[in-house]
């Protein structure tokens, strides 16, 4: 078949098994493919488990919450009278000392800024008159001169 001696070469054996060899090329080509789709789909699988996994959290959270909320209206509903207005007192007293939070934030905001615009300005001044200056003493010298 080859070189007259009963050895085959190499070139022989890939044509005589050329079928095989491209059938198995193929073949793992087939493989691989249905790997990558089975993988693929598995991973798709396991997104939409852990999707449900957290949409199913934070329906337990927000249950949770309204049991509290729940919990604390029914806690409210049996206590005395003195209780809940000490209580009302607290909340007027947090309501107040929040306003004047506010506008004690407020008034710091402006004299913040009323600082910024009178140093700016103040610095404007300044240049201003070291301007004028330089200016004062080019004329005159120039005044001078003639």
């Amino acid at each position: 078949m080859g070189n007259g001696d009963g050895k085959m070469t190499l070139a022989d054996t890939l044509v005589n098994n050329f079928f095989i060899i491209f059938y198995s090329v193929v073949i793992i080509l087939i493989l691989a493919v249905i790997a990558k789709i089975l993988n693929t789909r598995e991973r798709e699988k396991t997104r939409r488990q852990l999707s449900d996994l957290r949409f199913k959290s934070k329906k337990l959270d927000i249950l949770e919450k309204k049991k509290y909320i729940k919990e604390l209206k029914e806690a409210s509903m049996v206590l005395r009278d003195d209780e809940k207005s000490r209580l009302d007192e607290i909340n007027r007293d947090k309501a107040v000392l929040s306003r004047r939070s506010l506008a004690m934030m407020n008034e710091i905001e402006e004299r913040m800024q009323r600082l910024e615009r009178g140093t700016d300005n103040a610095k404007l001044m300044r240049t201003m008159n070291e301007i004028k200056n330089v200016e004062n003493e080019l004329f005159r010298k120039g005044g001078d001169k003639k």
